[in-house]
């Protein structure tokens, strides 16, 4: 069964410590195990990480509709983390 988030269009924007600021994007449909990246799209969304900034980090956006959520780089981790390097490695320029 799909999820009720057809088709989304995600962006991850990387805040870099020294300023630098990179950022792409991707539709799901594009994914294999779309479903899943839906779902967790939607749970980041709805219940995103807390925002804990660190010196000598970088800090992430991640777009999704009209909802964003900021995470610091150290709270990257598990399928946040896979994510977030999955969209930045195969993602176009936004």
């Amino acid at each position: 069964m799909r999820s009720t988030l057809i088709y989304v269009r995600v962006a991850v924007t990387e805040i870099g410590w020294d300023g630098r600021i990179s950022r792409r994007a991707l539709d799901t449909w594009q994914l294999q195990d779309s479903d899943r990246w839906e779902t967790l799209i939607q749970q980041i969304l709805a219940f995103p990480p807390q925002y804990r900034a660190a010196p000598g980090r970088s800090v992430y956006v991640i777009h999704s509709g009209d909802r964003a959520v900021l995470v610091g780089e150290h709270d990257l981790t598990g399928p946040l983390q896979a994510l977030v390097r999955m969209i930045q490695a195969g993602g176009d320029p936004a």
